[in-house]
């Protein structure tokens, strides 16, 4: 269970634009499969907007988000479509074996606890040619050593914020891109694109100095995504933990989140 059941999507669609484009992006690198119509799963469906757009194309959609809220603004804008929703974690999907011609995951991953089964569960639903569409956060290479989601948590889990983040820990995990890749392999699909390090505008080398509006639009994104559940909770201290955590991160120069794209098929 992930932190993200708490997210108000009335807040995530103010930062969401850019995360619509780049599933958008995704999808078209499954061939001629968003052309075809027949069966999506719409795995974290956030708003709506994926789902909505593959509807209209033809296809009928499973959605699920771990958010309540998400999952009825989903519901709003997907009405009189083929969409059926469901607030259900990633851990908790059980998707019928050999069901659909399209699965899809973007900005998700990252939030689940342990994601080798539910990748597993994932390549098994997909049908002889099907697509499984993933982008994730957090896929730097082990050799890269922790990573960002890995400092964040050591500062949450430090004496002076410990107590404060008892009650709401920091839900985010690294899952490296090559390690994600080989899963997949082994469960008997076929990498189509592999692309394990986005270009990210927040990346930058150990010690660089971000720009005041850089850091300001970074501590804005990390409260409404990645913080969003723990800034209730800090409250009146919540500037004050991300500057501090901005300030670690820029100066171990590990600012990328190492955003990561596979699109893989299941042979026919």
């Amino acid at each position: 269970m992930t932190d993200t059941n708490t997210w108000v999507a009335e807040e995530y669609v103010k930062v969401n634009s850019p995360h619509v484009k780049t599933a958008l992006a995704a999808l078209a690198l499954a061939g001629d499969a968003l052309e075809r119509g027949g069966t999506f799963a719409e795995i974290g469906c956030g708003a709506g907007e994926i789902a909505r757009t593959v509807a209209e194309r033809g296809f009928e959609v499973w959605a699920s988000d771990a958010s309540p809220s998400m999952v009825e603004t989903t519901q709003q804008l997907c009405a009189g479509l083929p969409v059926h929703s469901e607030v259900r974690t990633v851990e908790q999907l059980d998707l019928p074996q050999g069901k659909f011609d399209v699965i899809h995951s973007s900005w998700v991953l990252h939030w689940v606890s342990e994601a080798h089964e539910p990748l597993r569960r994932m390549a098994r639903a997909l049908r002889p040619g099907g697509y499984l569409v993933l982008q994730w956060t957090g896929a730097q290479p082990r050799s890269e050593g922790t990573g960002l989601f890995g400092i964040l948590r050591g500062i949450a889990d430090s004496p002076k914020w410990k107590d404060l983040f008892a009650e709401v820990p920091p839900a985010m995990r690294d899952y490296p891109a090559d390690d994600v890749a080989d899963l997949l392999r082994d469960a008997g699909l076929e990498l189509t694109h592999y692309e394990p390090e986005l270009p990210h505008p927040f990346s930058r080398k150990k010690g660089t100095v971000l720009t005041p509006e850089e850091l300001a639009e970074m501590r804005t994104r990390f409260r409404r995504t990645w913080f969003a559940s723990q800034a209730e909770v800090l409250g009146g201290r919540v500037d004050e933990f991300l500057d501090e955590a901005l300030g670690t991160l820029v100066e171990a120069g590990k600012t990328d989140p190492h955003h990561a794209r596979i699109v893989a098929r299941r042979p026919r």
